[in-house]
């Protein structure tokens, strides 16, 4: 039986007065701090007054980050609800009314001279907030003026995150009319993706033509969306004079270019293990060299299916297994009803995991179907949730957030910790077949088809800066990406050609894709020292994710004798993998 959250512990209902009145209080603050105006960028104000500044804002992100939360959940868990959508809405505008009254705190820290900076990053009283301050003040060539801050910031409202609401709104009440096994079924899109890994052939192939015929028949709403989201993010490239249109997404990721662009040339590189893989798949589905697109999921040996009950066991005694501390925080989040697990027809399609602030439970949302991928997705959103609670043991919520590229470090090892758990109880060569197939399509489609989105979104986005794309457009482009990594392994249906309009990653934040590839990289990398250290490494695992968003990507992987600037540290992502293809094309050889 799955579970349903219980989101009383943030407020009581969407009519909770207790919503009105934190916002109120968080506004009142944001007026209190006004004192302090053209004092930070001068340096005028000593570092212990800095500091109460800082407790103030967090304050504030305490209040409105709660009441945000809680209205997003709210609006995920059902989102045709008018009454949700109606408190997201007011909820959001509040919110932008309370950031823009604290740009200007936000402008003077990431503005500030360096010998103002300097100071203030040499004084004690603030060794808190001293990342905060050196990543506030990446943005420093970016910033604009505070009233042209504060018109961007209101912008958004009717901008990208208007569309990135209707996309989300308009594409979860989508319901696909098909038959199975002679039976006619109305079926949500939550309904609808398990089915891409139905044993049936035939089911999937009619699935994967229904489920993109969909996003085809909606294609002008749907293509407006996207252009809009070109159009804004373009306006913001030139406004804020970035020199290259995924700068944004580098600053934000607290990391360089060099790096991305170094990560993402060895994955295109390697597009190889992609091809070889799916190549020995179709051999082993009887196929010849050319696997068909809508068996790109198909099982590999039995069906298996798990209930709620045995998934949780199974996730559970492997965050255990691993470390008692970790795997209690694990079962906290299972006892406390923190997890949204029910198929749902208006439920927000996708699985996440949400983070509030230091103080405040995280909460898993997800749609859990009994399939081995959805008893991994738990494993994932575990993860999540307890990198927040160890992060929360130890930063303020102006540091609490991991940047994204490293924020799938919890996640991606936890899927590790479980397959390690399930190789355990591997008795035959089928059961080996089917574990291994699964840990390489997880990471073609975290690693090498997620790098593939971001070559396509920043070609969308250079052209469709200057003009509107058409729906043919943009699908020619996402065939020509997906014939570089797929080569002539692949049989695609004509529908999957409006795949990418299925995606609401392009539509929720620029270039968050990549932050999947650089996470599970990063993870593996991690993973290896773990198998060549065992247990001593835990510690120094654990220590990761304690920092939260405290410290860059490349300190933290400095810490374990890691360095990603190079290379060589990304393939040796690779030459794992690659093991593992050649483990998996002999077993499907011996199948012969």
């Amino acid at each position: 039986m799955t579970t349903k959250w219980d989101l009383t512990f943030l407020y009581q209902g969407y009519n909770d007065p207790q919503i009105d009145k934190d916002l109120e209080k968080a506004e009142q603050l944001a007026d209190e701090l006004a004192i302090y105006r053209e004092k930070i960028v001068s340096g005028d104000l000593s570092s212990k007054k800095l500091k109460k500044v800082f407790k103030q804002v967090e304050n504030i992100r305490e209040l409105t980050t709660r009441a945000g939360s809680y209205g997003y959940l709210l609006f995920a868990q059902e989102t045709t609800n008018e009454h949700h959508k109606t408190l997201y809405g007011k909820i959001q505008q509040r919110i932008t009314d309370i950031s823009n009254k604290l740009i200007w705190a936000y402008l003077e820290i990431s503005k500030m001279p360096e010998d103002v900076a300097s100071g203030y990053l040499s004084s004690p009283d603030l060794g808190n907030y001293h990342h905060y301050i050196e990543v506030s003040r990446l943005n420093k060539p970016y910033l604009l003026s505070e009233p042209e801050e504060k018109i961007l910031n209101m912008k958004n409202l009717v901008g990208a995150n208007a569309w990135n609401n209707l996309y989300d709104e308009y594409t979860a009440a989508f319901q696909f009319e098909i038959k199975i096994k002679g039976e006619k079924k109305i079926l949500s899109p939550g309904e609808m993706l398990p089915l891409f890994r139905d044993p049936n052939s035939s089911v999937r192939e009619e699935v994967f033509k229904k489920y993109y015929q969909k996003y085809a028949d909606n294609s002008i709403p749907i293509t407006h969306c996207f252009n809009n989201i070109w159009k804004d993010h373009g306006q913001n490239i030139e406004l804020r004079n970035y020199p290259d249109t995924m700068t944004i997404a580098h600053v934000r990721n607290q990391t360089e270019e060099a790096i991305v662009t170094t990560m993402m040339e060895v994955i295109r590189k390697n597009y190889d293990l992609v091809q070889d893989y799916y190549k020995a798949k179709a051999k082993l589905l009887g196929q010849g060299k050319k696997i068909m697109g809508s068996d790109l999921y198909a099982p590999i040996g039995k069906d298996i299916k798990y209930s709620w009950e045995e998934a949780r066991s199974i996730v559970l005694e492997a965050y255990l297994e691993f470390d008692n501390d970790i795997g209690e925080l694990a079962k906290g989040l299972f006892d406390r009803n923190l997890i949204d697990s029910e198929v749902r027809k208006t439920k927000m399609t996708g699985a996440f995991c949400s983070a509030t602030t230091p103080n405040i439970d995280p909460v898993i949302h997800m749609s859990f179907n009994g399939t081995p991928d959805s008893v991994s997705t738990l494993a994932h959103e575990m993860g999540h949730g307890i990198h927040d609670l160890i992060a929360g043991r130890n930063q303020t919520i102006l540091n609490y957030h991991p940047p994204l590229v490293v924020a799938e470090t919890a996640s991606v090892f936890g899927e590790q910790i479980l397959i390690k758990k399930l190789l355990k109880t591997m008795k035959d060569d089928e059961a080996k077949l089917k574990l291994i197939a699964s840990q390489l399509e997880d990471a073609i489609v975290t690693i090498s088809r997620q790098t593939m989105y971001v070559f396509w979104e920043k070609e969308c986005h250079e052209l469709g800066a200057r003009r509107n794309l058409s729906a043919q457009e943009m699908g020619e482009l996402w065939d020509n990406f997906v014939s570089e990594a797929y080569g002539d392994a692949v049989n695609f249906l004509p529908e999957q050609t409006w795949n990418w309009s299925t995606i609401p990653h392009f539509i929720l934040t620029r270039f968050y894709c990549y932050a999947y590839s650089f996470g599970m990289l990063f993870v593996l990398g991690l993973y290896q020292k773990y198998l060549e250290q065992g247990k001593s490494f835990i510690p120094k695992y654990k220590e990761i994710l304690s920092a939260g968003g405290s410290q860059f990507p490349v300190n933290l992987a400095s810490s374990v004798g890691l360095d990603i600037t190079t290379p060589e540290f990304w393939q040796a992502g690779f030459d794992y993998l690659k093991k593992l293809l050649n483990e998996f094309q002999e077993l499907v050889n011996k199948q012969d």
